[in-house]
């Protein structure tokens, strides 16, 4: 893959891509996790092996990854939006309760 390919994935430029790849400027959490998912490698990849971290710590990392693709993902960030907006207590709790009746309604059928 390009430098040019990254960076329009990432969204940024490929002198961006560039200068991350220098270490010329930081790059975040999220980016090193989006760059990861392109190029089809787990975000530990871009670290040296004494960087790298316990099992523990990259399984929390995997969920966090999870998560952050879930929440990228179009339908669910709008849901997200909307979800935040309920100030209600009683109310959120009541559109958990559906979402998790709808998304384990078959779940007896596996």
């Amino acid at each position: 893959m390009s430098q040019v390919e990254l960076a329009r994935i990432l969204g940024v430029t490929f002198q961006q891509i560039q200068k991350y790849e220098n270490g010329k400027n930081r790059i975040s959490a999220g980016k090193i996790v989006a760059a990861a998912n392109a190029l089809g490698v787990m975000p530990s990849f871009f670290f040296d092996e004494e960087d790298r971290v316990t099992k523990d710590v990259v399984e929390a990392s995997s969920e966090m990854h999870r998560l952050i693709d879930l929440v990228a993902a179009g339908d669910a960030l709008e849901l997200n939006r909307h979800f935040a907006r309920i100030k209600t207590p009683s109310l959120r709790r009541a559109v958990v309760s559906f979402v998790t009746a709808i998304a384990t309604a078959g779940d007896d059928q596996i």
